[in-house]
């Protein structure tokens, strides 16, 4: 494994959810509102792309 293959593995994300945004993604379930779970995902999957992106454009 090259050397910036791991410091992206090691790199941190933030993201800033809501408590139920986060305990929807522990399991706990909210019948009423699946919503949460599609967009606490949503926030991460956003998260990941952004720095994902910045990582590429501080390579080349």
């Amino acid at each position: 494994m090259n050397q910036d293959v791991q410091q992206l593995q090691e790199k941190k994300i933030f993201v800033e959810l809501t408590l139920n945004e986060a305990l929807a993604l522990t399991g706990v379930r909210f019948p009423q509102n699946h919503k949460l779970e599609v967009d606490a995902i949503q926030k991460i999957k956003r998260g990941l792309d952004e720095q994902l992106i910045d990582s590429r454009r501080n390579v080349q």
